[in-house]
């Protein structure tokens, strides 16, 4: 890490508290970053359901299309699970930053 990164990653802290400390900026801080996670956790499962849907192509047996199924349904239910917990931690957190 060079003093470059340091020197910016400091900068970016005060940003961030500066803009923590009115209500309005912190609601607009946990709303950023509940947005960017639910990108993140969307694109990353709709990459991960992609692969599946590929095993499911390129299964030879009865088994192996089985597993593909298998693991389609799991992409879709722990993404699913995942994306809704992100929200709501993000609606329980602006419920709490909120006075």
């Amino acid at each position: 890490m060079r003093l470059w990164h340091l020197s910016a990653t400091i900068l970016m802290l005060a940003l961030v508290m500066t803009i923590a400390r009115d209500p309005v900026g912190c609601v607009a801080l946990i709303v950023f970053v509940t947005g960017l996670g639910e990108v993140v956790l969307g694109t990353t499962a709709v990459m991960a359901l992609f692969q599946t849907i590929g095993a499911i192509g390129m299964a030879r047996g009865l088994i192996e299309h089985g597993q593909a199924l298998a693991a389609t349904t799991a992409v879709l239910v722990l993404a699913t699970g995942l994306m809704s917990s992100w929200l709501f931690i993000g609606l329980w957190l602006v419920q709490a930053a909120l006075p």
